[in-house]
Order: C-alpha cells, then sequence, then structure tokens
C-alpha cells in the first residue's frame, strides 16, 4: 500500500513578509523570481497563484530569510544582507537575491552555520 504525501504549498504573503523584514521591497523579489511586481500583487490579494518555478524559489527564499533569522541576530541580519560580502565576490547578498542567484547566498549561510568564514 503507498502512501499519500500532501505537500503544503508555501504562502507568498508570508515570504514577502519576511522578505520585506530583511529589506527587500516588491521590486526586488519580483526581480528576483523573474516575474513581474503586479503578479506578486496578485499572488498577494488573491487573484492568482505562483507557478511551480515561482513556488520552488519562493520556497529557496523562505528559507534563506529562515536560515538567517536562526544564525543572526535581528539587528545583524539587515546589516549582513546589505553589506558586502568576501565570500560572495565583495557584493552584498540582497544584491545576489536581486538577481535570483540564491543558491550563492544559501550556500554562504551555511558556510555561516558551520563556521568557514572564507
Amino acid at each position: 500500500m503507498s502512501r499519500i504525501r500532501v505537500v503544503e504549498r508555501i504562502d507568498p504573503k508570508q515570504v514577502v513578509r519576511r522578505v520585506a523584514a530583511l529589506g527587500l521591497d516588491l521590486r526586488a523579489v519580483a526581480s528576483c523570481l523573474a516575474v513581474h511586481p503586479k503578479t506578486i500583487e496578485r499572488w498577494l490579494d488573491g487573484r492568482a497563484e505562483p507557478g511551480d518555478a515561482a513556488v520552488r524559489s519562493l520556497e529557496k527564499l523562505d528559507g534563506i530569510c529562515q536560515h538567517a533569522k536562526k544564525l543572526l541576530k535581528p539587528s545583524a541580519c539587515r546589516k549582513w544582507f546589505s553589506a558586502p560580502a568576501p565570500t560572495l565576490g565583495g557584493e552584498a547578498p540582497i544584491a545576489l537575491i536581486r538577481r535570483g542567484d540564491l543558491d550563492q547566498v544559501r550556500n554562504v549561510l551555511g558556510m555561516l552555520e558551520w563556521g568557514i568564514y572564507s
């Protein structure tokens, strides 16, 4: 007998709220997800739902927010995202997020978690 696993879709409202706390506005989130800001507005007011690719990116983005929240104090979190990081080639994590380069930011957070700073 096989089991059916129900996977709950991520709530775009929650992700946008978490990301806004890090200093990203709606336009930056839209840029990260490669969608128009109006598309995100439609998700937020319930007129549309994100497609599969957007859901995957939202999940990554949410994971980054949650990971940063776990590792950094609230006062340091926003600073970390906006400060140039040597491990990111001198770019700020928020700049990479705007470009949609979520994996690189996620990897650096993993390095920080394990005490790898170079």
